[in-house]
């Protein structure tokens, strides 16, 4: 129970190791934030937007 590494970690993690690898540098960073950014305002104007139907 108390060995278990938290979702947080394990994704910081990686995170660390895309920034890091050589081959892929920072910019998996940035396409990731945009990509997260572009996703968060497509739901929130879904979330917006009236709803069809009766």
């Amino acid at each position: 129970m108390y060995n278990n590494a938290p979702l947080g970690s394990i994704a910081a993690g990686a995170g660390g190791a895309a920034a890091s690898a050589p081959f892929i540098g920072l910019q998996a960073v940035w396409i990731g934030l945009a990509t997260f950014t572009l996703v968060s305002a497509c739901l929130a104007v879904k979330r917006i937007l009236p709803k069809r139907g009766a």
